[in-house]
């Protein structure tokens, strides 16, 4: 029989300060050796990327940790929890893209002609775009378009509304324009291994909420997701509850600079990119976020030659 581990918690949450070699000086006296600790580690892959996050679990549900928990969690305010949404949906988004979306698809900026009213006339004339695109692809053969978007006004001196849009490369460059018809289509191939091509459209599309303030003239900023329907995988993440001891754990949070070394050790296919360390000031244990890219180049099942 099993033993139960308590690891279904919002980690994320809970260790939520960061990390650095000063402070672990001073942390270094401070850590606590709780009974009944251990580490989970939870993998997520995504097309070429692996991300590999290391958290604490327990042996059972720990009143005392859960009751501090909640009490941080009301206490949080609004900008604090708002920077913890915003990061969880760049990882959200960021897994979506790897894992549904290859090098020689689309990355698209998509502007209005006639300027939308409203951001509801935008995403109508945007999802009528998407039905255009999803005809010429049932006449060709293929299955409808995958894709995600995002409808913004734009920032300072450009408030006029426009569409960012990565979507697969099954119609030619042309044709996509063609069926928006609305105003300039600006259209580039992806490129994975290009500076992380992928990682950087992510980040744009997530802007930094702070660039979006009201103005005289509307609500600058104002945005809207959306995505195709039925056809988007979002990886889910695999548990590891024996991967790492805590002296592995603690190794890696105090030797920073080896920690890219360690984990291509353990995933001898990737290559590390970025690490990221935080920690709980109540029971001294850390979360560690890592991020690795596959060596291996990526192709869909049935790889036609990418349109450029």
């Amino acid at each position: 029989m099993k033993k139960k581990v308590f690891d279904d918690y919002d980690y994320e949450s809970f260790y939520n300060h960061s990390f650095d070699e000063q402070t672990g000086e001073l942390l270094n006296d401070r850590v606590k050796s709780l009974r009944g600790i251990a580490y989970t580690t939870a993998t997520i892959k995504a097309g070429n990327q692996l991300e590999v996050e290391i958290y604490p679990s327990f042996k059972k549900e720990i009143p005392e940790m859960m009751r501090r928990f909640k009490q941080k969690k009301s206490r949080e305010s609004s900008e604090q929890q708002k920077n913890l949404n915003d990061r969880n949906a760049k990882k959200k988004l960021i897994r979506l893209v790897h894992e549904n979306f290859y090098t020689g698809d689309y990355w698209c900026t998509l502007t209005f002609k006639d300027e939308p009213q409203d951001l509801e006339t935008a995403e109508k004339l945007s999802k009528n775009f998407f039905r255009r695109i999803n005809r010429v692809r049932k006449k060709k053969g293929l299955e409808n378009a995958k894709y995600v978007y995002v409808i913004e006004e734009g920032t300072t001196g450009t408030e006029r509304f426009h569409l960012h849009l990565i979507m697969d490369n099954g119609l030619s460059k042309e044709e996509v324009e063609q069926k928006w018809g609305l105003g300039l289509a600006t259209i580039r191939t992806l490129n994975y291994y290009k500076e992380e091509n992928f990682i950087g459209v992510c980040k744009y599309m997530m802007k930094d909420e702070e660039t979006y303030k009201r103005t005289t003239f509307r609500l600058k900023g104002k945005r809207r997701w959306g995505s195709s329907k039925g056809n988007l995988v979002l990886p889910k993440p695999s548990k590891n509850r024996t991967k790492m001891s805590k002296r592995k754990v603690m190794d890696m949070v105090l030797n920073q600079d080896s920690i890219g070394e360690k984990l291509e050790r353990d995933y001898p296919m990737y290559q590390f990119k970025e690490v990221e360390i935080r920690y709980s000031d109540w029971n001294g244990l850390f979360y560690i976020y890592a991020r690795m890219q596959s060596k291996k180049l990526r192709r869909r099942v049935s790889e036609r030659t990418s349109r450029t």
